[in-house]
């Protein structure tokens, strides 16, 4: 009886072919992307927007910190270090996501279609300007997240220093990268109400511009 001694190897040369095939076979991309929503618009009322409904507003500079100028979402592992995920990505670059919500979620608070975001045209006659210097906008290992800013109002006609503060709001987070972007999400909302209410008392105290061009 004859043995077939190149039936091993070519067994062999089988198994190697089909592992390499499965090997070589497109993978599901894990990478998922995420952005911020505006989620002031449910707590504002009619007598709110009301009362600054005619001011025009100039956001910015807003400006974020350097470090999270990545598409990859970053997460603060410990005070001094910074991880940043292999799969999650904001679908759009977060200094751009953070300034057009704040500006919907202001448009919204205070019942104007006059918030312009910076550079403003030099011809508009704005009432005032917020000026937003952000220090944290993160979320930490356990998935808690943080928006730590400092704002200031300036006059819109000389540029005079209005009104300056604090901002400090943290939110807890469940469900991963899709609950932090909700947390951060509200986050925002929080911290675009501060500003609001403080738009409305100085319109209360200083009739707009734009008000009585309408007259």
């Amino acid at each position: 009886m004859k043995h077939r001694k190149g039936a091993p190897l070519i067994a062999t040369l089988s198994i190697a072919l089909a592992a390499g095939c499965s090997f070589l076979s497109p993978r599901p991309d894990p990478t998922k992307f995420y952005v911020l929503t505006a989620t002031a618009g449910a707590d504002s009322t009619t007598s709110v927007r009301n009362s600054a409904s005619h001011v025009a507003i100039g956001l910015g500079p807003v400006k974020l910190p350097d470090y999270l100028a990545h598409a990859e979402v970053v997460t603060r592992a410990a005070p001094n270090r910074l991880e940043l995920s292999a799969t999650d990505r904001w679908a759009e670059p977060l200094d751009e996501s953070f300034r057009r919500v704040l500006a919907r979620n202001l448009a919204t608070l205070l019942g104007t279609d006059q918030v312009m975001p910076f550079p403003w045209d030099p011809s508009v006659a704005l009432d005032y300007k917020i000026e937003v210097t952000v220090e944290h906008f993160e979320r930490d290992a356990s998935g808690g997240t943080q928006l730590a800013a400092g704002w200031i109002i300036r006059d819109g006609h000389d540029n005079r220093l209005l009104l300056s503060g604090k901002a400090n709001f943290a939110e807890s987070a469940s469900g991963g990268m899709e609950g932090a972007a909700t947390a951060l999400s509200a986050d925002l909302s929080d911290f675009s109400k501060q500003l609001a209410d403080a738009i409305i008392e100085l319109s209360r105290a200083h009739r707009p511009r734009a008000a009585m061009q309408t007259d």
